[in-house]
C-alpha cells in the first residue's frame, strides 16, 4: 500500500489498461526449490570507474527553466555545477558511460557529437552512452529552451536575436560543456578497476501531481551502489521522479536546486564517495513545498537519509554484468502541421503561440519546412538480466512509468528520463485527451508546431518493448487468479499472490509487483493448497512496508495451525524483504491458508504482500 505512488494514487482505485495481447498465465504445480526474488545472488565484480568535471559557468550567463525570470543573466553561483561519469565494463564487454550533468537538459545534438567523437576515438557503441540531464531550474541555457529567453511579458515577446553579449555566452558555454563531456568520458574509462554493483529501491514522498491533487506520481527511489571489492563504498547513483523547480524564477542565481543539494548531502555524509542524480518519469510533479533554500535542503536530507537507512540493508540485489545497450529512434507525429495561413492567423496569439508562428514564418521564408514530427531516441540497458534501466528523452509524465512497470516489472525497472536529449515534453495518451500546459501550451516554448499525436505513448511503449532482452519479456498477469495449489510431497510450495484469493475493501493485486497491496487490517489473502501427504514446513514471508507502518501484528494460519508475528520494516514500500517467520504442520487433503493482521491491529496499512513460500522439513 505505497501512498499516491505508481499505478494509483490515495483517491484513484482503478488501474492503468495493459496493453491488448496479454496472457494469464497461471502455474498449478509449484515445487520450484527457489528463486531470484528469494534468493540472492553470490556477488561479482565489474569494471567501473568514475570521474566528475566542475560545469559551472565561468561568465554571467542567461538561465534556462522559468519563462518569467529576469531577462538579465546570472548574479551569481549559489551552488557550483558538476558533470559526473560511471564507465562499466571492460574493453572486451563493449563499455558503457552514463553521465548526470546538473543542467535543465541535454540538447541531442551534444549527445549525439559525445557519441560519434567516442565512437571513432574509443570504439564506444553510442547505445553505450546515456546523457542524463538533472533538469534545474536554476542553471544556464544550453538550447533547449531559447523561445522562453525571448519573453517580455505575461503577452509580449520580443521579435529581436537576444542581446549580443548573452548570445556570446550561452554559445561558449556550449562549445565548452562538449570539450568537458568528451574530457569526463575519458577520465571514466582510464578510472575503471573492479568493483561490486547493486540495486535497490526506496521511497521519497516530496514530488506532488501539479496537474491535479492526489493524482499519480511515482515515489520510487532506484539506488545504484557502487564499492570496491572490500565493500567500500566508492559512489551512490539515485533516480527520482521531480521537477528540479524547489527553486523559484526570483532566484537569477545558478544552483542544482535539490538535485545538486542531494548530491552536496550524501558526498558531506560519505567523504570520498560520488553521488549523482538523476530523475525519472517526473514531467507532471514538483516538490512540495517548494520556494524556499530551507525546502531544498529539506528534499535533499529526506533522499540522503533514505540512502543511508537502505545502505544496512541486505536487500540489495547484485548487478555482475555491465550493462548492453540498444536503441532506437522513433518518429512521434504532431497533431497538425500548421500552414502558411494558419501561422499567419496564429501570430495575432499574444502568448508564445503567436511568438512560435512568427519564427515558423521567418524560416518558411528561408526554405525550411514545419516539421511533421519528431525524431525521438529509446535506450535500454540490460544488466545481465537483473536490472533494466529504460532512458527515455524529454520530460516524460508519469504515465510512462506506471505503463512500463507494469508490463516489465517494477522489481526490475529502472526509468531515466531527461535522458540524451530534451526536445519538449512527451505526455500520455490521457494528458493529450485532458490538455493543458503539458499537452499544449509548453511545445510552443520548445519551439514545436502543435501538440503531439495520441499516438505517441503507444510509438514509445512498443519501440521499448521492441528492444526489451529475452529476460524480461515474460507475461505478466493484471489480475490475480486463485487456484488449486498441488505439491508433491517433499517438495517446496510457492504461495504466490496472483494464485490467491483476496477479501476486503481495500486490497487490489498491484501486476507491477505481483503483490497484494492497500493490505490493512480489514483484509486478507487465502489460498487453497491440496497435499498428497501432511508434512511440517518452514514459512517465509516476502514483503515491503514502510517504516512508518511496520510494526502491525499479523496471522498465518491453516485450521488450528497458527503463527502469530509482527510486521518488521523493510525501508520503503518498494524494498521487499524475504525472511522465515515460523513452522507449521499441514495434514493431507484440502486445506485453506490465510495470511490477515492479528487481533487489535492498529488501523491503517498492513504490508504488501508478494508470496509465501513452504519449505519442507526434512
Amino acid at each position: 500500500m505505497k501512498p499516491n505512488q505508481i499505478s494509483r494514487s490515495k483517491n484513484q482505485k482503478g488501474t492503468f489498461t495493459l496493453i491488448s495481447g496479454l496472457l494469464l498465465i497461471v502455474l498449478i504445480l509449484f515445487i520450484l526449490p527457489g528463486t531470484a526474488q528469494t534468493s540472492a545472488k553470490p556477488p561479482g565484480t565489474m569494471q567501473v570507474g568514475l570521474a566528475r568535471v566542475d560545469i559551472t559557468p565561468e561568465t554571467s550567463i542567461r538561465l534556462a527553466g522559468y519563462a518569467a525570470r529576469s531577462k538579465g543573466e546570472s548574479e551569481g553561483v549559489l551552488q557550483k555545477l558538476e558533470a559526473k561519469a560511471l564507465a562499466f565494463g571492460s574493453d572486451a564487454q563493449r563499455p558503457s558511460i552514463l553521465i548526470t550533468v546538473d543542467l535543465v537538459g541535454i540538447p541531442g545534438h551534444i549527445t549525439t557529437k559525445l557519441a560519434e567523437k567516442l565512437s571513432a576515438k574509443l570504439g564506444i557503441d553510442p547505445a553505450q552512452l546515456v546523457i542524463c540531464a538533472s533538469h534545474t531550474h536554476s542553471g544556464p541555457e544550453v538550447g533547449n529552451l531559447l523561445n522562453i529567453l525571448q519573453y517580455r511579458g505575461a503577452t509580449a515577446y520580443s521579435d529581436s536575436l537576444l542581446e549580443l553579449g548573452q548570445l556570446k555566452h550561452i554559445a561558449q558555454y556550449i562549445d565548452h560543456l562538449s570539450m568537458k563531456l568528451e574530457e569526463l568520458s575519458q577520465a571514466a574509462l582510464k578510472d575503471r578497476k573492479p568493483a561490486l554493483v547493486s540495486w535497490i529501491q526506496g521511497q521519497a514522498l516530496f514530488a506532488k501531481n501539479r496537474r491535479a491533487q492526489g493524482g499519480p506520481e511515482d515515489v520510487a527511489l532506484p539506488i545504484m551502489r557502487i564499492a570496491s571489492p572490500d565493500g567500500k563504498l566508492r559512489a551512490i547513483l539515485v533516480n527520482y521522479a521531480c521537477h528540479g523547480t524547489t527553486l523559484p524564477g526570483d532566484v537569477n542565481h545558478l544552483h542544482g536546486d535539490w538535485m545538486g543539494e542531494t548530491q552536496k548531502q550524501i558526498e558531506t555524509r560519505y567523504p570520498g564517495v560520488l553521488a549523482l542524480v538523476a530523475i525519472g518519469a517526473g514531467g507532471d510533479s514538483n516538490p512540495q513545498p517548494r520556494g524556499k533554500m530551507e525546502h531544498v535542503e529539506m528534499h535533499a536530507r529526506e533522499i540522503t537519509d533514505q540512502v543511508e537507512k537502505l545502505l544496512t540493508s541486505s536487500q540489495w540485489q547484485a548487478l555482475a554484468s555491465p550493462p548492453a545497450g540498444r536503441m532506437k529512434w522513433v518518429n512521434l507525429p504532431f497533431a497538425k502541421v500548421p500552414t502558411i495561413a494558419d501561422l499567419i492567423q496564429q501570430t495575432g496569439d499574444k502568448t508564445v503561440k503567436g511568438y512560435y508562428a512568427r519564427l515558423a514564418l521567418d524560416r518558411i521564408a528561408r526554405g525550411q519546412a514545419v516539421p511533421a514530427d519528431l525524431k525521438y531516441p529509446v535506450q535500454v540497458w540490460d544488466f545481465g538480466g537483473d536490472m533494466l534501466m529504460i532512458n527515455l528523452a524529454g520530460e516524460v509524465v508519469v504515465d510512462y512509468s506506471i505503463r512500463l512497470k507494469e508490463e516489465i516489472g517494477a522489481e526490475h525497472v529502472w526509468l531515466n528520463a531527461y535522458s540524451n536529449d530534451v526536445p519538449c515534453y512527451i505526455p500520455s495518451k490521457r494528458i493529450l485527451q485532458e490538455g493543458g500546459y503539458e499537452a499544449d501550451l509548453s511545445m510552443y516554448y520548445y519551439d514545436k508546431p502543435s501538440p503531439f499525436s495520441e499516438a505517441v505513448e503507444d510509438l514509445i511503449i512498443s519501440a521499448v518493448h521492441d528492444l526489451l532482452p529475452n529476460a524480461f519479456k515474460n507475461v505478466r498477469v493484471s489480475n490475480n487468479s486463485p487456484v488449486v495449489l498441488k505439491a508433491d510431497p517433499g517438495k517446496t510450495i510457492e504461495l504466490r499472490a496472483e494464485l490467491a484469493r483476496s477479501t476486503g475493501p481495500e486490497i487490489k493485486y498491484m501486476p507491477e509487483w505481483r503483490a497484494f497491496g492497500w493490505f490493512t487490517e480489514l483484509e486478507q489473502v487465502e489460498w487453497e493448497l491440496s497435499l498428497k501427504k501432511g508434512g511440517t514446513y518452514e514459512v517465509y514471508l516476502d514483503w515491503s512496508v514502510s517504516d512508518e507502518e511496520a510494526g502491525k501484528p499479523y496471522v498465518f494460519e491453516s485450521g488450528n495451525q497458527r503463527i502469530n508475528g509482527i510486521v518488521g520494516k523493510t525501508g520503503s514500500w518498494f524494498t521487499y524483504k524475504y525472511e522465515k517467520i515460523g513452522t507449521i504442520k499441514l495434514a493431507a487433503g484440502k486445506s485453506g491458508l490465510v495470511f490477515k493482521a492479528g487481533a487489535d491491529s492498529p488501523k491503517g496499512a498492513l504490508l504488501d504482500l508478494r508470496s509465501m513460500k513452504l519449505v519442507p522439513v526434512k
